[in-house]
């Protein structure tokens, strides 16, 4: 059935698991010290910690517990107990809880040993909680009018819990501020606690001596070729690149804009940039500029090879010249291919790629993209980062279209607002067809005669406006571990076709995420949510008319992981098992076979969708920092805006569990989603064998209640009461997924 692999393939994925971890185990117990099996660690536990959660607790000590699979099934060896350094881990844990303000802190370690092992104890006497009560501060100055005052973030810490982490990170906060408002001698202030031990309250008394308000200088430049002879660079680019004057006043962040631009522009492969204090008279007011740089090599060709589930063998190649018509400006020729061994012509090894992807229709021919990109890491001077493409691609969704692109066209103009925002806007024209399954074509686009389904409804030009938005708190890009993500976007457009002269669509999505750490490792969430409209589409089955390519899918491997690719929501299904009979008008008519399968199931798509992902991975320090095991579950639902709406009871919620290997790329990820439903039910659809002009007449093959509902045999208007055989047995249920990168 569709949605699960093969169970002889699932059956080498559990073995080829099952065999990285007993090699792993083995080579853990190869290192472990060599001691008696009573003097070896089984269990570590750390009492009376007032505010740390297991995971830094755990990272705070050397003393670890042996891992699930040496404690369950006792395959590897335990590490050794050191009463030495189980000492030190108690002072470890102790400082960790004075800084955070328990000043009286004491942890006393307790070794229990046992016929079968040793268990180690950290007992934790917080004491009284240390109280910030006065916070004095001295020598600031005045914020810019209608800025906030410099003092506000320290004056809010009082009352709370002296912590000094959160005191020093705070007191970076206001000199990061300060010298962003000129002040380029301002530093980490001088400080004095005053501790009261009978109450518990502390006195901070700060003073600050930021300097005056400086200004820049001159500008002074060395370029440092990249081979013997004249730099390649002239001292000109440099500047435009760097876009700080004489006589500006000084500001951090345009020097660490400045730096970015540099270093983005790929040209240099070293920059500092370094403030002078000026002798004389304005050097109390004055800094002059240093900005140093080194050459590097400009043009670059690379080539990769990969595979993933839904692109089974990709390759791409890449030729980059990063100093096309000056430094700061880069040409990108780009040709990437997937679908390798099971996409015409280069089907030259199905066997490579997933049983799901073999049953594609729109798998059956490669996927290509060929591109040629013009970029710039400043616009006019300003700090925006414009970008050109052409391109001709196809592509598409796994069961529900292709999209053939003849030419495209990509402007899109960038900004990095601060560190951990950046905005993007740009226009997209593409002129091309989109080819979607004949059930998508009959049931959405009303192209049930063979003449019709080779016309593409929207094959000429679509041009679409779009802007997207970024917020990143995160600690890690590629492998988040605290702090939230919040991203949007949104897409407004027009296409055009034989069929329908016009049609406006948009398109909105967002999406937050969040990273902390918990029962020893780190927890994230993410939900999304997104809607698509095309007001005044023409309604074919009480759906609008909208671009395939514009509509929505969930499922698959960063979406809900118990359903293969895009085959959670509304799904037709085309099947071969009928019977025929005539009606009693004298039609001629065909019902699906009770209890029959289905030949392949044709995702719909939607106009509104919720999906929410909860997961919990922790790595596996028995075997190695960089190995990770997962436990997820994720929900979600599918709808049409216009003929249906939310209901909580269409959520399917599927769990799994997952293997994570830290890679300089990004981890590499597997997941194992179960799905505990039945599939969804929907019409049926029954394609007849092919006819002397070469097409085939398309049955509504529902059940039927009643053989006098005329609707029945209206393709378009198919009732969904065809109810796929449940699956049977637990492997039956299980989708494998494998990429590159997180889920989320």
């Amino acid at each position: 059935m569709l949605g699960s692999a093969p169970v002889l393939v699932r059956y080498r994925y559990v073995v080829l698991l099952l065999s990285v971890v007993l090699a792993a185990t083995r080579a853990g117990a190869q290192r472990a010290t060599r001691c008696d099996a009573s003097e070896r660690i089984r269990r570590v536990h750390v009492q009376g910690s007032p505010a740390f959660d297991a995971l830094t607790l755990s990272a705070s000590i050397v003393t670890h517990e042996p891992g699930v699979v040496t404690r369950l099934f006792r395959m590897g060896r335990a590490p050794c107990v050191d009463s030495l350094e189980v000492r030190r881990d108690a002072l470890r844990l102790a400082v960790l809880h004075r800084q955070a303000g328990w000043f009286q802190a004491a942890v006393t370690p307790r070794i229990e040993r046992k016929p079968h092992g040793v268990t180690v104890v950290f007992v934790i006497a917080p004491g009284p909680e240390a109280v910030l009560d006065t916070v004095r501060i001295s020598g600031l100055p005045a914020a810019a009018p209608g800025g906030r005052p410099y003092a506000e973030a320290l004056y809010a810490l009082e009352g709370e819990r002296f912590d000094r982490t959160r005191l020093d990170t705070t007191l970076a906060a206001v000199v990061t501020r300060l010298r962003d408002a000129s002040y380029a001698r301002a530093g980490m202030p001088q400080s004095r606690v005053v501790i009261d031990s009978a109450t518990g309250q502390v006195t901070l008394d700060l003073a600050f001596a930021p300097g005056p308000s400086m200004r820049i200088g001159s500008v002074a430049i060395d370029i440092r070729p990249l081979r013997a002879g004249d730099p390649q660079v002239r001292r000109a680019e440099v500047v435009r690149l760097v876009a700080i004057d004489s006589g500006d006043r000084f500001r951090a962040s345009a020097m660490l804009d400045a730096q970015r631009a540099l270093y983005r522009s790929e040209a240099f492969r070293l920059v500092v940039i370094d403030t002078v204090t000026r002798a004389g008279a304005a050097r109390d007011s004055v800094l002059d500029l240093r900005i140093a740089v080194a050459e590097a090599r400009t043009r670059s060709a690379r080539a990769g090879l990969g595979w993933a589930t839904q692109d089974c063998i990709r390759a791409q190649g890449r030729i980059t010249d990063r100093g096309f018509l000056g430094v700061g400006r880069r040409v990108e020729l780009s040709v990437r291919a997937s679908k390798l061994g099971v996409g015409a012509p280069t089907d030259f090894a199905p066997a490579l790629c997933s049983g799901a992807l073999r049953q594609d229709p729109f798998s059956e021919r490669l996927n290509y993209y060929v591109g040629a990109t013009l970029s710039n890491s400043r616009f006019f001077g300003l700090p925006l980062a414009p970008a050109v493409s052409l391109y001709s691609e196809r592509r598409g969704e796994p069961f529900a279209y292709l999209r053939e692109t003849t030419i495209g066209a990509l402007a899109e103009v960038s900004r990095q607002f601060t560190p951990r925002t950046t905005g993007t806007a740009g226009f997209q024209y593409e002129n091309g067809r989109t080819d979607t399954d004949p059930v998508v074509s009959c049931t959405r686009f009303g192209q049930c005669r063979p003449e019709e389904v080779i016309l593409s409804l929207f094959g000429r030009g679509v041009g679409i406006l779009s802007t997207s938005g970024t917020y990143d708190r995160t600690n890690d890009v590629a492998n988040p571990s605290r702090g939230f993500r919040v991203r949007g976007e949104v897409r407004a457009g027009a296409t055009y076709s034989e069929l329908v002269s016009s049609l406006r669509f948009y398109r909105s999505t967002g999406e937050v995420a969040t990273f902390g750490r918990a029962f020893g490792g780190v927890i994230g969430a993410r939900l999304q949510a997104a809607g698509a409209f095309a007001p005044g589409a023409e309604l074919v089955g009480g759906t609008p008319l909208l671009p395939q390519q514009e509509r929505l899918f969930v499922g698959g491997q960063n979406s809900v992981r118990g359903y293969q690719q895009n085959l959670l929501g509304p799904i037709v299904y085309v099947v071969s098992n009928v019977r025929e009979f005539t009606n009693d008008a004298g039609d001629r008519e065909v019902e699906v076979v009770p209890g029959a399968g289905f030949t392949r199931a044709v995702p719909r798509g939607g106009t509104a969708l919720l999906v929410g992902n909860l997961e919990w991975r922790r790595p596996m320090r028995f075997l190695s920092e960089q190995v990770q095991v997962a436990a997820f579950i994720d929900a979600g639902t599918l709808w049409e805006t216009s003929s249906d709406r939310f209901r909580w009871s269409d959520l399917r919620a599927t769990p799994g569990v997952g293997l994570r290997v830290i890679t300089p790329l990004g981890p590499f990820r597997v997941d194992m989603g179960y799905r505990p439903y039945g599939l969804r039910s929907g019409p049926a659809l029954y394609f007849s064998p092919a006819s002397s002009d070469g097409g085939s007449t398309i049955f509504c093959a529902s059940p039927r209640t009643t053989r006098l509902e005329a609707d029945f045999g209206d393709v378009i208007n198919c009732p969904s009461t065809f109810a796929p055989p449940s699956a049977r047995g637990v492997l039956s249920r299980i989708v494998f997924h494998f990429g590159l990168g997180q889920a989320f």
